[in-house]
């Protein structure tokens, strides 16, 4: 099974545009990163900087965020504030592009603080339905340790991308926030596993690398291998 990086956790120290070049030091062929930009809709520059930091270091891009609101003051998403449809249009636009310059397919896109409303799922279907229309597919993931926020668990997840009724949408299957939920992981993986879009891994408690914690992550990892997950696990950890 094959790992990527989430350069954004991995290497907070390093400006945006060296933690390709840092992940390829480090032995990844692949990456993952958070949206990495400092507004939903970037200048041309800044896209044309970003995919080109990824294209010289000669790795995969196999998955992005979408802009995600203010992270450092608690937001994660915007798909529910009525008033910031221009950033989630702009955002998705952009990362339609990166998606079509590098390829990358997939795209975690979280729904925002509170109730999920009708407006976010709304926003995810014809999200979900312009990334179909280009081969890719926008992701929704359930978060550990935020207040408020809808989306706890991988029932939660699977009925809302199969409330969406796009082939353009799939589950993040961040391991590490389902077992800090309580989520029966195994029983997951043995029910659902296949269906997985994205995986994610970190080490409970702390959220550190593999090894570090308590949690079976070699079992889990090889038993969504035997249930025929295809897609790829991704070091989503702080730094060692």
């Amino acid at each position: 099974m094959s790992r990527a990086a989430n350069v954004s956790i991995l290497y907070p120290d390093v400006p945006v545009l060296e933690r390709p070049a840092r992940a390829r030091d480090d032995g990844f062929a692949a990456i993952e990163s958070w949206w990495p930009f400092a507004t939903a809709g970037p200048s041309d520059a800044e896209v044309d900087a970003f995919v080109a930091a990824v294209a010289d270091a000669g790795l995969e891009l196999v998955a992005m965020n979408t802009f995600g609101g203010d992270l450092g003051a608690g937001e994660r998403g915007i798909a529910s504030d009525p008033r910031r449809k221009p950033e989630f249009d702009d955002s998705l636009a952009v990362a339609l592009e990166v998606g079509h310059r590098l390829g990358t397919r997939l795209f975690n896109t979280l729904v925002g603080i509170g109730p999920l409303r009708d407006l976010a799922a709304d926003r995810l279907a014809l999200a979900a339905k312009a990334a179909q229309r280009e081969g890719r597919r926008i992701l929704v993931e359930p978060l550990s340790g935020i207040d408020d926020y809808p989306i706890t668990t991988a029932r939660d997840a699977f009925a809302l991308v199969g409330a969406l009724g796009s082939g353009g949408a799939g589950v993040l299957g961040d391991l590490y926030h389902l077992a800090v939920n309580g989520e029966d992981v195994d029983a997951l993986i043995a029910t659902r596993g296949q269906d997985l879009a994205h995986v994610q891994i970190a080490d409970a408690p702390g959220r550190g690398a593999p090894g570090t914690g308590s949690l079976p992550l070699d079992r889990w990892t090889e038993a969504l291998d035997r249930v025929g997950y295809a897609g790829w696990v991704a070091l989503e950890h702080l730094p060692s």
